[in-house]
């Protein structure tokens, strides 16, 4: 006990010299940098490349989906699912979407502690200190998107810090995306915002997804008329031109013969049939113990998700380890607080979207979101009409501040967010792709706090158009119907009737 306490005197004694030599992280008074080009660090969400074996001699990249099992897997599997599903063979339905499962995402699996089972991680990567961030100011964290929030935003302080050092400059702009704010979250909540500049949220998961928050708490439901409308979403975003132009036109089809309800009619029968075994073998030891997906779960939804999959003395540590984010930086702490507390701090910059339904999935999915995070969590409390909905002509906005919150296509009332002069909408902006460099730009120039009035060219409401460029929102058009040839629709609706009637066969 003596030396342990020598030798902790002695730790603390070096750990207070280096700090006031300005050694280590901290630049030095000499080593500071004026620019007007703040750092930029950026966190992304989900899909980044991890690495087996990080920093070891067998080293590769591993992506969301293991590749390579694609082809030797998915077709093989599909069809013993469709055969189980025909001849009612539960188990070996079951068992089938296992197989198909464990190919292509058995090397994410994590264990009941939180921890990784095969030397798959992402640590992040060295700030290149040669880098000149006067012309190239992005700073990319890395890290390991299925890990504890908390565990992660430990590791982005030591990044930015290393940033600080590297460009001699007191403070950074911190850029998040979807999982990225969740980090921010935990950062803010460990850190405080003294080290941020400016901070902005783009389509952040900051107060969860009800779609999670449903899955997790075994609300699966298959519906037809959703998938069809997240078909159609994809055709209006893609316009007239490109294979996304035919979603819509397809989507009218399959639902207009029936074939959309028959083969989802058929998948929510095999669902209701192999639920429980699915979670219990797969989905839980594959996904449920990602800590991170627990900071997905709205507050409303997590303690219900804990009892349905969680439960028992084998989760003690686990449950541990998810309250910790979800209650102290979470959605049960409310990332508003922490945002709050920010905006009276730095710059604080949201931008949410909304014209696509989330994924069809769960009861729940018919909500205004992005295609996977609902526009009302991203961007902290904005009312919607309802997806492809809008409001009454003369509608009234609920908070009234003297602006006018209100989206030119009466489909948004940004006058409930929490930083309503803050907040930005991106209409027809999906979740999955990114491609708004020049409106970032502006955000992270500006010298004061970026407002929805500052600049004329990025209102408050702005559409994203097919070529990744952005227009001010302008009212609704009646909507433009693309269709198939007439000759294409006889042939395609002969094929669903032969398929259907097979079905009612079998």
């Amino acid at each position: 006990m003596k030396y342990f306490r020598k030798s902790t005197a002695l730790l603390l004694s070096v750990v207070l010299l280096v700090s006031a030599l300005g050694i280590g992280f901290r630049a030095s008074a000499g080593n500071r940098c004026s620019c007007a080009e703040i750092p930029r660090v950026m966190v992304d969400g989900i899909g980044v490349a991890l690495h087996y074996d990080q920093g070891g001699p067998d080293e590769y990249d591993v992506s969301v989906v293991a590749p390579e099992n694609l082809k030797e897997q998915v077709l093989p599997i599909v069809t013993n699912i469709i055969a189980a599903a025909a001849t009612r063979s539960w188990d070996k339905g079951a068992d089938a979407i296992s197989a198909l499962a464990y190919g292509l995402f058995g090397h994410l699996q994590v264990d009941e502690y939180g921890v990784s089972v095969n030397p798959v991680t992402n640590f992040a990567k060295p700030v290149n200190t040669q880098q000149n961030h006067q012309t190239n100011p992005k700073y990319e964290f890395s890290y390991d998107w299925r890990m504890d929030p908390m565990e992660s935003a430990a590791l982005l302080n030591q990044y930015i810090q290393e940033v600080k050092s590297a460009t001699g400059h007191s403070q950074v702009n911190l850029i998040a995306f979807s999982e990225g704010s969740m980090v921010c979250m935990g950062y803010f909540a460990q850190f405080q915002y003294d080290d941020i500049a400016q901070y902005i949220s783009i389509m952040g998961a900051h107060n969860g997804l009800t779609l999670v928050g449903e899955l997790f708490n075994k609300h699966i439901d298959l519906n037809g008329t959703i998938a069809a409308e997240y078909m159609r979403a994809y055709g209006r975003f893609a316009g007239d031109d490109g294979a996304f132009a035919l979603f819509k036109p397809l989507a009218d089809v399959l639902e207009g013969v029936g074939l959309v309800d028959a083969l989802v009619g058929a998948l929510n029968l095999l669902l209701k049939n192999v639920q429980d075994k699915v979670f219990a073998d797969t989905l839980i030891p594959l996904f449920v113990q990602w800590p991170a997906l627990w900071g997905f779960v709205p507050h409303e939804y997590y303690e219900s998700a804990k009892q349905t999959l969680l439960s028992g003395p084998k989760y003690d540590d686990f449950r541990a380890l998810i309250d910790n984010f979800h209650y102290k930086a979470g959605p049960g702490y409310k990332a508003d607080t922490l945002l709050a507390n920010a905006a009276k701090k730095t710059k604080v910059s949201i931008v949410a979207s909304y014209g696509f339904p989330t994924q069809p999935f769960a009861p729940n999915s018919l909500i205004d979101a992005d295609g996977l995070i609902d526009t009302a969590r991203e961007s902290c409390g904005a009312t919607t009409a309802g997806l492809f909905k809008t409001f009454p002509q003369g509608y009234t906005q609920k908070v009234a501040d003297e602006h006018n919150h209100v989206s030119p296509d009466l489909r948004v009332d940004a006058s409930t967010c929490l930083l309503p002069e803050q907040t930005w909408f991106l209409k027809n902006q999906i979740h999955f792709t990114f491609g708004f460099a020049p409106f970032l730009d502006f955000l992270v120039s500006s010298k004061n706090q970026p407002t929805v009035w500052a600049d004329p060219a990025y209102p408050q409401f702005l559409t994203h158009l097919p070529n990744n460029t952005f227009v001010p929102t302008q009212p609704e058009a009646p909507a433009k119907t693309v269709s198939l040839p007439q000759s294409f629709l006889a042939l395609f609706d002969v094929v669903c009737q032969l398929i259907i009637a097979k079905v009612q066969e079998g």
